[in-house]
């Protein structure tokens, strides 16, 4: 059994994050993977500044600063986006991510056991090892944690497929009603020289791929690749540290619902977490104390993730006719740039109750 400061579950965003912010001398990350950057389940967009920050911004295949809603019914409401993002080389970020850190990185090994303790071990095909500091970012099915707390990862709510296109889109673009995606909606997302990333998810058990290709066809495309996806975690935060295990990413259940926003989420936490791990290493901070500032800092969102939790029971339900309606009067008193505003305020005093009471108003009529 070979034994380390900390263990990082995980090498995709949430991961590799942690892992770029954690100072130690025996710092481990296990991916189960045989290689790094194996499989792309999302579209893959953050923020540009955040990507650079992680060492990354050679992994940039496209950037945007704008979004546009279509609504169900052809009205198009454009709204420019408080910072620039950018869609990502999958397989690049992770590689240069990697390259970076100063930790041992195992591929090829899925931790398929768990024993408690002081210092946790983990089963792997490749090997058990040890740890008295450990983070669960696995994705949502969160691996680590779920051998201690059966019920923890749940199956999420959702479901999502995209492929790569020839579409010269310059700005990022999001396409609401039935006809295209029920329960859903439906997206695009620019790439370089005339490429883009377009793709759909839904609550609802539909054919997606069936649904994508019909969406191609809408927006005129004929060439365009295999799908990828899988499901979106957007079923709210989860416990953010269980049996002494910190868990980050998808595997707290920190993708944002509503949005579906996963990636910008995972990088402020794990910088969270890596910060407070940094700390407990070099004996500057006692562990349980670390893991009650990481659940505290974590939970201070959950007002905000239970109100957008709500937002996407309501509106992904409501008729198409009440979706053109409610986005005709947004745009008509402009309030669609103090709502996204408010999305990316989150914590600083702004919040979308009353988004939330207004889609109940509505619905009800």
């Amino acid at each position: 059994m070979e034994e380390y400061d900390a263990i990082i579950v995980g090498a995709s965003f949430a991961g590799l994050a942690t892992a770029s912010f954690t100072r130690g001398d025996k710092l481990l990350v296990l991916e189960k993977e045989a290689r790094l950057g194996a499989r792309q389940r999302s579209t893959c967009a953050a923020p540009v500044s955040w990507v650079k920050r992680l060492g990354a911004a050679g992994s940039i295949r496209g950037v945007m600063d704008t979004l546009v809603v279509h609504s169900p019914f052809g009205m198009e409401i454009t709204v420019p986006l408080p910072e620039r993002y950018c869609t990502l080389d999958y397989a690049a970020f992770c590689s240069l991510v990697a390259e970076r850190l100063d930790a041992e990185i195992k591929t090829g090994a899925e931790v398929t056991g768990v024993v408690p303790g002081r210092r946790l071990k983990l089963s792997t095909p490749a090997g058990v090892y040890s740890a008295e500091v450990v983070v669960d970012a696995s994705g949502w099915r969160a691996a680590v944690v779920s051998g201690l707390k059966e019920d923890y990862s749940a199956p999420p709510p959702a479901r999502g497929v995209e492929t790569e296109a020839e579409y010269d889109a310059k700005k990022v673009h999001i396409y609401l009603g039935s006809r295209i995606i029920p329960g859903g909606y439906a997206w695009v997302f620019p790439l370089e020289n005339g490429r883009a990333r377009v793709g759909l998810g839904s609550l609802k058990k539909v054919n997606l791929p069936e649904l994508n290709r019909s969406f191609l066809e809408y927006l005129g495309i004929e060439r365009y690749g295999s799908h990828h996806g899988g499901v979106i975690p957007c079923s709210g935060l989860r416990e953010p540290v269980v049996g002494g295990i910190f868990a980050v990413g998808d595997a707290g259940g920190q993708v944002l619902p509503g949005t579906a926003e996963g990636i910008r989420k995972a990088f402020e936490y794990a910088e969270l977490c890596g910060g407070l791990i940094s700390r407990v290493i070099n004996g500057e901070l006692p562990l349980e104390e670390a893991q009650e500032i990481y659940r505290r800092g974590v939970l201070s969102s959950r007002k905000f993730y239970d109100t957008m939790l709500a937002i996407q029971k309501v509106a992904y339900r409501l008729p198409d006719r009440v979706v053109e309606d409610v986005l005709s009067r947004v745009a008509r008193r402009h309030l669609i740039n103090a709502i996204v505003n408010a999305y990316f305020a989150e914590n600083r005093g702004v919040d979308l109750s009353g988004v939330l009471r207004y889609l109940e108003l509505v619905s009800r009529l």
